[in-house]
């Protein structure tokens, strides 16, 4: 009789509490991260790409923040495999493009949040552990190829931040991203 008492009372507590929202995990390595800014992302051509490389940080923007949207532009998601957290090498290519960009002389000096994303299978936390292991993939990938870690922020969304809210294996596959967001 006691045990059930008990054993209805955690459950009772359980049931009322429910579940809590989980913070995002972030690994700042250093780097102010600023939230505030975010835009959507768009897929580049390598014409777009070259035409970037050309250009110098007094070219005819009118601010920081319309330099910041014409580099976030051309800058490519990551996309992973079910359950994964390594790269393909469709991926890579992205990642050495992404890289190119980063180095060029419009954007060496802002800070990169990488933004590691999940679909909605698994658990809160698997999905948080990793949302933040694929962005750690593409982040010792990037400075692997010369990005300056210092500029670098990792953060995983988990399933909290989905493009797609459909439920299928198309959309699952939008969700399963990193997402590379430029900061002054």
């Amino acid at each position: 009789m006691r045990k059930s008492t008990i054993l209805s009372f955690v459950m009772s507590v359980v049931l009322i509490t429910g579940c809590s929202k989980k913070i995002p995990e972030i690994d700042t390595g250093g780097v102010s991260v600023n939230s505030g800014y975010d835009n959507s992302d768009t897929i580049s051509n390598d014409s777009q790409i070259d035409g970037m490389a050309s250009m110098d940080n007094s070219s005819s923007f009118a601010s920081q923040e319309e330099r910041i949207v014409a580099i976030q532009n051309e800058v490519q998601t990551v996309y992973f495999a079910t359950d994964s957290y390594r790269l393909s090498d469709n991926e890579m290519q992205k990642i050495d493009q992404n890289t190119n960009i980063f180095n060029g002389d419009l954007a060496n000096d802002l800070s990169i949040k990488i933004e590691g994303n999940c679909d909605e299978w698994g658990t809160d936390e698997y999905n948080y552990a990793l949302g933040l292991k694929r962005a750690k993939s593409v982040k010792d990938t990037l400075s692997s190829l010369g990005v300056d870690e210092s500029r670098m922020a990792l953060i995983s969304y988990g399933e909290s931040k989905p493009i797609c809210a459909e439920h299928n294996t198309g959309c699952w596959q939008q969700n399963r991203r990193v997402d590379f967001k430029l900061l002054p």
